[in-house]
């Protein structure tokens, strides 16, 4: 689409035939601003003349402005060429702010030190505060951050653009970015144009071009010159424009970037007393959309992330990354006797927690450790990294309480933990039980699980399942019975932590809930070309992933049991068969696994099957729309009330 004169006000826009266009509004909010007045003259006059003899009321406060400041003076002005100044100033019809300027202007090609930002009256200046490189297009994007004074109505994508040369570079490439994972579209991403084709010029070069984000991934990058690029994406954490840390999110283009724009012309026939051959026409850009997928990059950055010590006898340990055998704690001060601890790792022994088995030693108020552990140093290579710290612990004081005489102190004992709902414990769901510390030992025999028919208890067999993720963690396998009782203990003494206490006594009752109770999810997967997994998902921000299912290819899926609630579908092209989703590698031009979102909120009631048929059909241009037709339903009933309460009011 070709530019207008005054391209600073655009919205960008994407076709139907996958272009980008651009709506120019320079010349409606110009036209506006200049007619506001008039009729706020006309209006006066009105009121002056007709309500003369009406008695004197408190002021209304007048129109609210809405309209955003308008342009009328640019140096240079825009797409100009040749221009050597040091700075670029725009003069406004009303004095505008300032303060959000600077943070959100994105200078392209970039700079290596940031613009100043000034204000004289009502012109905006901005300052180069380094040397314009010769015959190169430059171009501002200023977002939404100009804004009028009053109101703080935005000027929405404000763009400027100048030559220093005798050429006026005006090619373009544009597109969105997403996250890989959940498909969402991710905001204030730096996108990178780099000349250089080897992938390391993203890590240790200042890009050629950039641009960034907005609210729904869209990215523009504007008066680029004829050539072949890399186009790369970042969450650039440190502000560098390269990508070396390893917390930055990366995405990536599989191809070789060459932009390239040319003119179409159409013919089209206006009658207008005689037939009439009008030629019009416009700017075709290549290459079309870009749809960058970004990720994690899985990289070993082994560092202690956090440390904590919320109880006298226990101390956490947080590592980046998991620990290898080499690791060792150390306790420098007080000094310790022999078997001073107890070391409970969790699964992925990224989590280390330190229990203090001497009572001595966890009475101390400040404890000082030494950690070892293999970290990568400088130059990438594996060595052993030494960490002092001291951890403290601030006691509660507890009120003093007198004994009576000849009692008794309790003999400390430990509680277990449960989740057993008494009322509905779920059909498809094992007892877990969790111990608050490691153990010593456990007599699994003095697990007891009862039926109860008619009051009549029988005991039933059942399988006891050590957790492999948690020492402290043990499953009680059985097939449930809907809507059955049962009673499920465990003796007193029947096991004993690392500090010699035995457990209470449990006995629980409790009743399955019932078979009706429960719905079910058949989907019939078609279209799939390949290996993938099946997903089901809450039904909220962070949707976790509640089952899995693997399937080969075009297959019949089935979730059952579920409780009656939302949920979400994703599918995962598994093309690696090793069950999970895997995130890109930059230096293997390798992309993270497609993902695919049903495009519907399933709700599953009770006693219901929800059966659909699911063709995949994985485009990267597709959005993610998710529609809950229940609450479709509801807006649309809330519009149709509303629109019966108007014509109520109008009658």
């Amino acid at each position: 689409m070709e530019q207008t004169d005054f391209d600073i006000h655009r919205d960008p826009q994407l076709n139907s035939s996958g272009e980008i266009s651009f709506i120019n509004t320079q010349r409606r909010y110009f036209r506006l601003k200049s007619i506001v007045p008039v009729l706020l003259g006309l209006s006066l006059f009105y009121l002056i003349f007709y309500t003369s003899c009406a008695n004197i009321g408190s002021p209304s406060g007048g129109l609210k402005d809405t309209i955003p400041p308008v342009v009328v003076q640019t140096i240079p002005v825009l797409h100009s060429t040749n221009y050597n100044g040091k700075d670029v100033r725009f003069t406004f019809d009303e004095y505008i702010m300032s303060d959000q300027i600077s943070p959100k202007l994105v200078v392209s090609p970039p700079m290596k030190k940031k613009p100043v930002v000034k204000m004289k009256g009502k012109t905006l200046i901005i300052e180069f505060a380094e040397p314009l490189k010769k015959g190169t297009t430059y171009s501002l994007d200023f977002k939404d951050a100009v804004v009028d004074n009053n109101e703080k109505n935005p000027i929405d994508d404000m763009r400027f653009s100048f030559s220093t040369g005798p050429t006026y570079d005006s090619l373009r490439v544009a597109g969105y970015v997403k996250n890989a994972l959940t498909q969402e579209p991710v905001e204030k991403a730096l996108v990178m144009l780099h000349r250089q084709k080897d992938y390391k010029a993203f890590i240790d070069s200042i890009p050629d071009y950039i641009g960034t984000t907005n609210k729904e991934g869209f990215f523009m990058i504007s008066n680029v010159a004829p050539g072949e690029y890399r186009l790369y994406a970042l969450t650039d954490a440190d502000n560098s424009l390269t990508y070396n840390s390893h917390a930055e999110s990366i995405a990536f283009d599989d191809s070789i970037i060459v932009p390239s724009a040319k003119y179409v012309v159409r013919n089209d026939t206006i009658i207008k007393g005689q037939d009439t051959l009008l030629i019009t026409g416009h700017v075709d850009y290549s290459p079309k959309p870009q749809y960058l997928m970004m990720f994690d990059e899985i990289k070993f950055d082994q560092y202690l992330d956090a440390s904590k010590r919320t109880q006298s006898n226990k101390i956490d340990f947080y590592f980046k990354e998991s620990l290898s055998d080499s690791f060792r704690v150390r306790l420098l001060k007080p000094t310790p006797p022999k078997d001073w601890c107890f070391i409970e790792k969790n699964l992925k022994r990224d989590s280390i927690t330190v229990w203090l088995t001497d009572t001595i030693i966890s009475k101390n108020d400040s404890l000082k450790f030494e950690l070892k552990y293999e970290a990568l140093d400088s130059m990438n290579h594996m060595v052993i990294k030494h960490d002092t710290l001291e951890m403290i612990y601030a006691r509660t004081k507890m009120p003093k309480t007198k004994r009576k005489k000849g009692e008794v102190t309790a003999l400390p004992a430990i509680t277990f933990l449960n989740n057993i709902n008494p009322s509905a414990h779920d059909i498809y769901q094992r007892i877990q039980i969790e111990a608050p510390e490691p153990l010593k030992s456990f007599d699994l025999s003095k697990i007891r699980l009862y039926s109860i028919v008619d009051t009549i208890k029988t005991r039933i067999p059942i399988e006891t399942i050590r957790d492999t993720n948690s020492i402290r963690k043990y499953f009680i396998e059985h097939r449930w019975t809907p809507n059955a009782n049962y009673v499920f203990q465990i003796d007193s003494a029947a096991a004993f932590n690392i500090y010699g206490y035995p457990n209470k006594k449990v006995n629980v009752k409790f009743k399955t809930q019932k078979e009706d109770y429960y719905g079910k999810i058949i989907l019939t997967v078609a279209n799939l070309k390949g290996p993938a997994i099946v997903q089901l998902l809450s039904n909220d921000k962070d949707e976790r992933v509640l089952q899995k299912i693997q399937i080969l290819g075009s297959a019949k899926v089935e979730f059952p049991f579920l409780k009656p609630d939302k949920y979400k579908i994703r599918l995962i092209m598994d093309s690696n068969k090793n069950g999970k989703w895997d995130t890109g590698f930059l230096a293997g031009d390798i992309q993270p696994e497609e993902v695919v979102y049903y495009p519907k909120i399933i709700k599953v009631r009770g006693n219901f099957e929800f059966k659909e048929n699911w063709e995949i059909n994985y485009k990267a241009n597709y959005k993610k729309e998710i529609i809950d037709d229940e609450l479709e339903k509801e807006k649309a009933r809330k519009k149709e009330l509303e629109k019966k309460n108007g014509e109520k009011t109008t009658d």
